[in-house]
């Protein structure tokens, strides 16, 4: 952990891996130290005070640990108190989500990151039961006792076994392909990896078929590749950059193809500060094949323009994408946003990104109405809630015809 700071999750998809969890009761010791204020203004009196406390549990950890700064220095100290604020950020959303998942499946990633650079675990473990005695040590309450549960959960994570499959298997449809435009990407043979997803398709893949299995499979793998050291932040960069581009190139055999009749209307967006748009772009695209009219927005899109894209194009159907688990909250209140504006009432909203495949009820709680772990899966969804929104019409114009209130 003081090797560097963690960097946030990299998975590039509307869908992600999903971790195991661990529950557990073991008792574990308090330490002494300042409590933090989880009680007092609800959940959120964490998040004021990330900074400091990350700063007091490193300091903390030094001087039980000495050998810390012979090894990493004064850079290490710094990558160490970020590394404590991203752990403390996770926290406070799984907490304040009340989705355990969320915590237990960072600190799984978060191990199998550090491993692929030979550092201590035994380090996470301390700077963890630090966090612990500070909450221990808070004023009782529900959100307290919440958080102490949590970190007991991801204290215990860090016994289990780390390791991650691949996600690419010869056995998989277009299997054998997606390691060969993979290792391309690797070899930065962009002309190479362009060549084999032309022969895919002629050799009778669908467009559909290559965006699952191919590009998607790919991406998921990139970020397993990354988390375990194996490739490079610029190296994931390009396969990310070079994917995009491929699914661009493609566009000449679709854009124009609309379908007679028009499924519905679409329109996109991450969350937050999100710049993890690749997933959602490849969803977007499977729905424009299938005959939606969509409005991609992507990354870092205002709130307003959300809104008013929605109202203005006569959305059916909104989908919204968050990566990073400490940007739920903020989709939660997105989605608080759109319910309350008239022009939108029945318009459905679902909900994809790492997060939901890691806790599989917290599109409910975020307000959604729905949640797919995939593009394809997406489609369905759609269709399911198409059919519960004519429903809801065809029963509002049923209470009309009769005198009462629609």
């Amino acid at each position: 952990m003081e090797g560097r700071s963690a960097d946030i999750d990299r998975h590039n998809n509307w869908g992600g891996c999903v971790d195991g969890q661990a529950n557990t009761n073991k008792p574990i010791a308090p330490l002494p130290g300042r409590a933090i204020r989880m009680t007092a203004q609800e959940t959120e009196s964490l998040f004021a005070d990330i900074e400091e406390l990350a700063l007091e549990v490193t300091e903390e950890q030094y001087k039980i640990q000495p050998e810390l700064m012979e090894r990493y220095g004064r850079p290490g100290f710094e990558k160490s108190r970020r590394d404590a604020v991203y752990t403390l950020h996770y926290l406070a959303e799984s907490v304040q989500m009340d989705s355990p998942s969320l915590f237990v499946h960072y600190i799984g990633w978060l191990k199998q990151l550090l491993a692929g650079y030979g550092l201590n675990e035994k380090d996470i473990r301390i700077k963890l039961e630090l966090i612990l005695g500070r909450i221990r040590a808070a004023v009782q309450g529900e959100e307290r006792e919440r958080a102490v549960r949590i970190l007991e959960m991801g204290i215990l994570r860090m016994s289990e076994p780390a390791e991650q499959p691949s996600y690419i298997s010869e056995e998989q449809p277009l299997g054998q392909e997606c390691r060969a435009y993979l290792d391309a990407l690797l070899r930065r043979d962009r002309s190479g990896a362009y060549a084999l997803i032309d022969a895919a398709i002629a050799s009778g893949a669908s467009l559909r078929e290559v965006y699952r299995h191919i590009f998607q499979t790919s991406q998921y793998e990139v970020g397993r590749l990354w988390q375990t050291q194996q490739i490079s932040v610029a190296d994931e960069h390009y396969c990310s950059a070079v994917t995009q581009s491929a699914m661009s190139r493609l566009y000449a055999d679709w854009i124009g193809l609309k379908k007679q009749d028009r499924t519905g209307v679409l329109v996109s967006a991450c969350i937050g500060g999100e710049m993890h748009e690749i997933g959602l772009r490849m969803l977007t695209d499977v729905f424009e094949l299938e005959g939606w009219e969509t409005h991609y927005l992507g990354s870092r899109v205002d709130e307003e323009e959300l809104i008013e894209t929605a109202a203005k194009s006569g959305a059916d159907l909104i989908a919204l994408s968050a990566t990073m688990t400490f940007h739920v909250h903020l989709m939660k209140k997105q989605i608080a946003r759109l319910r309350a504006d008239e022009r939108l009432a029945g318009v459905k909203i679902m909900v994809g990104g790492l997060p939901f495949n890691v806790d599989a009820a917290l599109w409910r709680r975020v307000g959604a109405d729905g949640y797919s772990p995939d593009a394809d899966r997406a489609l369905l969804e759609a269709g399911r809630l198409m059919r519960m929104s004519r429903s809801e019409r065809e029963r509002t114009e049923d209470v009309g015809a009769e005198g009462g209130h629609a």
